[in-house]
């Protein structure tokens, strides 16, 4: 069975789906990635829908991209000439496939989540990187202010003494 490949993608950042679900063809893997949108966008998982504004998923197997859905409602999508052709694409037969379980578009969609909160903790953690370097260097310059004060404190006491 073909591996297919769920990105996510907001703007120019791109967060690659490396393990990827086998699924029996493309129309599946459209079927799961709107699945995926459904229950990420699904007020009862408690999943905030506006925070994917202009975030989408991006299928793809091992020749590339096939496919492309917002998950949230996009702000702006960036429109080029090759936009239409990306989004045109040969169809496959028409095949229905009946899941009696959902585990599948559960565990993606899991998968999509988790990659998600990674990726709004280390843009927290590069904030809180940044304070403590500001506070870092701030501190720095508190120190070195008391060095040089120190030295011209201790070059008057030599003076005084002698």
């Amino acid at each position: 069975m073909p591996r297919y490949f769920f990105h996510l993608s907001f703007g120019q950042t791109l967060l690659p789906d490396e393990e990827g679900v086998e699924l029996p063809n493309r129309s599946a893997a459209r079927d799961e990635a709107l699945a995926v949108v459904r229950d990420l966008a699904n007020p009862e998982t408690g999943r905030n829908s506006r925070r994917w504004a202009s975030w989408f998923i991006d299928v793809a197997d091992e020749s590339g991209g096939f496919f492309r859905t917002p998950i949230g409602h996009p702000a702006l999508e960036l429109v080029t000439p090759n936009t239409h052709e990306a989004r045109v694409e040969e169809e496959e037969p028409a095949a229905i496939v009946f899941r009696e379980d959902t585990a599948v578009t559960t565990h993606t969609a899991e998968i999509v989540w988790q990659m998600w909160t990674r990726r709004e903790r280390m843009a927290q953690l590069l904030t809180a990187n940044e304070e403590l370097r500001r506070e870092l260097s701030s501190v720095y310059l508190v120190s070195e202010s008391i060095r040089v004060r120190s030295r011209q404190l201790i070059s008057l006491a030599r003076a005084t003494r002698d």
